[in-house]
Formats: structure tokens, sequence, C-alpha cells
């Protein structure tokens, strides 16, 4: 077995027992192409489909030099969602955190390709690092499944110019963002390929990053519709 396959493998063994995953000197030597090796073997055990073009939906994050800095990133991070972590349609969704390592919450404004046009689907995305207390090694961010938990999409509306969010624990603001749908549509061309019309397109946060304490969560987007997540 390869370092990539051994690496690949103990991601996937943290994440199917959801436990943190030590660190050794192993990571010192993978850097990003190795990491994208890696991620590649994992992609494909969750049946993520090879063609770019054929995946059901995409991740958009480190969109800023510092967060790329800090991650060790050349660039955005992009990832395809993985097919078993992807909720569509979206008003309410319970969420066990017993599946998770280290869950956070942030909202994004996303996007569904149609036949003709765009459409703004409200989402949150439960990030997820399989490294104990969020502590990267190099390459970290793309080859631990770009940082996935899961991926929630609310139902389609026409989008205004600008989007915005009020996030609520157990009915306490906790927090809020927004961003304007002409950005976030243009950070479509980061993507690796043209998207076949029904993808969804995550665009990158709109707000803080939120420790997944249990509770009633509320991604309050005003007249695009409400998400709401029961973590227990």
């Amino acid at each position: 077995m390869s370092v990539v396959e051994e690496l690949a493998e103990r991601l996937w063994v943290a994440r199917q027992r959801a436990q943190p995953l030590a660190v050794d000197g192993n990571w010192l030597g993978v850097d990003h192409r190795k990491a994208l090796e890696i991620a590649d073997l994992l992609y494909r055990r969750c049946s993520v489909p090879p063609d770019p073009r054929e995946v059901a939906a995409w991740k958009l994050g480190a969109l800023d030099e510092p967060t790329q800095s800090r991650l060790g990133l050349p660039g955005p991070l992009f990832a395809p969602v993985l097919p078993d972590r992807l909720h569509t349609d979206v008003t309410a969704l319970p969420v066990r955190m017993a599946e998770l390592v280290d869950p956070k919450l942030e909202a994004e404004i996303g996007i569904r390709l149609d036949a003709d046009g765009m459409r703004l689907a409200p989402c949150v995305e439960i990030a997820d690092c399989r490294f104990a207390g969020w502590a990267l090694p190099p390459g970290g961010a793309p080859a631990d499944f770009g940082l996935q938990g899961s991926m929630v999409f609310g139902p389609v509306v026409e989008p205004d110019a600008e989007v915005q969010v009020e996030v609520r624990r157990d009915g306490e603001t906790v927090g809020a963002g927004g961003g304007t749908w002409a950005e976030a549509a243009a950070r479509l061309s980061l993507l690796p390929a043209a998207l076949a019309p029904g993808a969804l397109v995550a665009t990158g946060s709109i707000t803080a990053m939120f420790p997944a304490a249990r509770g009633r969560w509320e991604f309050d987007f005003g007249p695009a519709g409400a998400l709401v997540l029961d973590l227990a």
C-alpha cells in the first residue's frame, strides 16, 4: 500500500467511525498534488461520478487569500458534494451529531443551474474535519473530503440582488450575514467544468462558522425561505 493509499484509508475509517484522526509524519510529505490523489480515492469510494459534468452538487470555499494561506491552498477550494451527505429541497432536517467528528455550520448562497437560467437555493454547509481540533496538516483540506460533513439546500426561488440570512439557535440570534447574487454567480467560473442542468453549487460562506452545538438552528433567508437543522 502506498502512502497516498494508506492516508486515504485512515481518512475513510475516521469518517466511517466519526472519530478524530491523529497526524503523524506521513502527512508532512503531502503536497497539494498528493492531497488531490487522496481525495480522488475517497470520492471513488463515495460513488462520486468521475466526470465533473455528472456531479450533482459542488462546494466552493477558501475564497480569500488569508484562508488559502492558512489551509495551504494554491487557490480556492472546490469539491464535489458527497452523494450520501447531499440534502435537497429541505426546509427542516434532523442531524445526528454522532455521525460527525467536529462539525461547524455556515450559511451559503446556493445556486441551481436550470436549463432556462440560475435560481437561488438557500444553503447551509455542515462542515466537518477528521483532524482533531481542526489542526490540519499540509494538504489536509482537499484530502479530508473537502472538509465536508453534509450540504443542505432548500427549495429554489428566484434570486434577489442581495441575499441576507439571520442565524438563530433555540430562538436566540447568534449571527447574520449576506452577499450579492452577482458575486455568487461569478464564482461558478472557479469550477472545473461546465455543469449540467439541475446541478447545485454552494458558493462559499456568507456568515461566520458556528460550532455545531446541539439545539434547533434556524437559518432565515427572509424572502428566500428558511432552513431549520435540529442537532441532537
